[in-house]
């Protein structure tokens, strides 16, 4: 009797623990939706709020996996050559990863010689915004890497509507730079 009773107990309690973590889950941002405001830092310590930069400019906003991903690697490197020179479109990046990391991070990328990295890694080191937009990839729970974002960019109006989405659950697959520049030539 005891055995079945903890049995039961503890069927209740892993399915009650299931139900509030998928209530707890957001769902993902996507195309028509508000993007939700934050304020995070930049490797250099300078704080960015995505409700004042779209005041000035469409803004890409990127979702990688951290600065051990080679693949994240290899996407933020392209992303040097999305925006023309003379466009006032803003590009962030966000991780977890905190500023020391993403200038590490930096560093690594531009030793292949193909320019500076233009634009500004945001730290997200508790995933506070990677949770509001719905971006949390829970394979990684409970490991060192727990919090990080499923790959996403996101292309944003100066209204803050997002414009354009797309969220990869492969982390080996990315938007090109001529998806995105589609995106961006549409919101203008």
């Amino acid at each position: 009797m005891k055995i079945r009773f903890a049995f039961v107990a503890v069927l209740i309690l892993l399915t009650a623990a299931t139900i509030f973590g998928q209530a707890n889950q957001a769902k993902p941002i996507d195309a028509g939706d508000l993007a939700p405001d934050f304020t995070l830092t930049d490797q250099n310590g300078k704080s960015v709020t995505l409700s004042e930069a779209v005041k000035r400019a469409p803004v890409v906003l990127v979702f990688y996996r951290g600065y051990w991903c080679p693949f994240c690697g290899h996407q933020l490197s392209d992303l040097r050559r999305l925006l023309k020179s003379d466009e006032p479109t803003q590009l962030f990046a966000v991780s977890i990863d905190g500023a020391d990391k993403s200038r590490e991070f930096i560093k690594k990328i531009e030793q292949d010689g193909k320019g500076k990295i233009n634009y500004q890694l945001l730290a997200d080191p508790n995933a506070k915004t990677i949770n509001i937009y719905g971006l949390h990839d829970p394979r990684y729970d409970g490991q060192k890497v727990d919090g990080i974002p499923y790959p996403t960019v996101y292309v944003i109006n100066k209204e803050r509507r997002v414009a354009w989405a797309k969220l990869e659950k492969d982390y080996k697959q990315r938007p090109t730079n001529e998806e995105i520049r589609a995106a961006l030539d549409n919101v203008k």
